[in-house]
This record gives structure tokens, C-alpha cells and sequence, in this order.
């Protein structure tokens, strides 16, 4: 196995964090495949330290799997997400994982998005030191994809829910200092069996934040 991370076990390592997937528990289901006969090579990514012509050419392999995951986050399309201040979600919490989190002490926090990934930006923010951390998601409540308990644990350690509600522009002068949002309403059933959410004309409001964090 070539690994592209300083670590084994992909998003499971360094996607979830370890107050939810505790590591030890992971290393021995990693140290169980490397005592299987499996070797696994890390910091090795395809196209930097080899290709796939060299695997099958050189190096002797009869075949190569593809299993390379989908470590990139979507971005939110709005103007002012190049700004400093604004960090995606994938990112965060590889960053966290590998032990080089960002200084989010005192800081005011923003994910957007409500899916597993949002509610652990947002409770790893807490734990980060944050003076306060809003989740801004553009359905309702009932159509959020994060698991049930870990949205009551989010609310319960004090996460600010924002629903109907959807960012449409990055606020600051090159460091983000809020982000304007816009009020939704519930339209038509659409492909996902969702309701569709529609912007309430002039409802624009402004959250202040420090740091947004895409999580969609």
C-alpha cells in the first residue's frame, strides 16, 4: 500500500476526530492488515515519488487498485472564500489529526454545512479553544445529513445552529471578519426528496466571525 499521508488509515485518521474514533482502536486494525503480510508505505503519493507506469514497468506489480479517496472539499462559490480566515473542513481536521491545528483560541468560528464532517469542525473548534462556533446550514433541521447524536452533542456543548440560512458573501479587508447570509424558505421537493431552499427577499444579516470553515 502507498500512502500518501505521514499516517495509515486515510480519512479514518485524519478525517474523524479521535474523541470519536479513538486511535488506538484504529492502529490495531492497521497493525492487524500489516501483520497479515500487507506493507505499507507512507508519505508516497501517486505522481510525486512514482506513476502508475513505473509501478507496472519497473517495480514488477501484475496490477494497481485505485483507492484514493475523496480528500478535497467543494467550495462554496461566493465571493470573498479566497480571503485569509476561511478553511476548509477536509483541511482542519487533516491538520488537527497531524498535530499542527490552527489557533482558534477566543476565536469566533463559522462552518458551513451539516453534514459529519460540519458537526466535527464545529466540536473540534470547542476543543480548539473557540469563543464561539455557528453552524450555518441552508435547509432545516430535519434535513441535515450529521448523525441525530452528534448534532445534540454539538447543541449541547453550545454550537449555534443557523438553519434556512445560506452564506452569499465573505466579509473583510483580506482577513475575514463575518460572513452576510440570507434567510431561506422551503420550496418544491427536489431530486434528493428535500425541499428546495429559496432566499427570502431582502432578509440579509451579517454573523461575525474570525474564521469560516466550508463543510459542504
Amino acid at each position: 500500500v502507498f500512502e500518501k499521508l505521514p499516517v495509515a488509515g486515510g480519512m479514518m485518521a485524519v478525517g474523524i476526530p479521535d474523541y470519536r474514533m479513538p486511535r488506538d482502536m484504529l492502529n490495531q486494525e492497521i497493525n492487524n492488515i500489516r501483520r497479515a503480510g500487507v506493507e505499507i508505505q507512507c508519505n508516497q503519493a501517486l505522481g510525486r515519488e512514482f506513476t502508475l507506469d513505473e509501478l507496472l514497468d519497473n517495480r514488477g506489480y501484475s496490477a494497481v487498485v485505485l483507492a484514493i479517496g475523496a480528500h478535497k472539499s467543494r467550495k462554496l462559490g461566493i465571493d470573498g472564500e479566497e480571503k485569509t480566515g476561511v478553511i476548509h473542513g477536509v483541511d482542519f481536521l487533516r491538520d488537527v489529526a497531524l498535530g499542527t491545528p490552527p489557533d482558534f483560541a477566543g476565536k469566533r468560528v463559522g462552518i458551513v454545512g451539516c453534514g459529519n464532517v460540519a458537526i466535527d469542525a464545529a466540536r473540534t473548534a470547542w476543543r480548539l479553544g473557540a469563543s464561539e462556533v455557528h453552524v450555518i446550514y441552508r435547509r432545516c433541521c430535519e434535513d441535515m445529513p450529521a448523525y441525530q447524536e452528534e448534532f445534540k452533542a454539538a447543541q449541547e456543548e453550545g454550537v449555534i445552529f443557523h438553519f434556512l440560512t445560506n452564506p452569499t458573501r465573505v466579509l473583510g479587508d483580506g482577513h475575514v471578519t463575518g460572513v452576510e447570509c440570507v434567510e431561506e424558505a422551503q420550496g418544491e421537493f427536489d431530486p434528493s426528496g428535500r425541499r428546495c431552499p429559496l432566499p427570502i427577499s431582502e432578509s440579509e444579516f451579517v454573523i461575525e466571525l474570525d474564521v469560516l470553515i466550508p463543510a459542504i
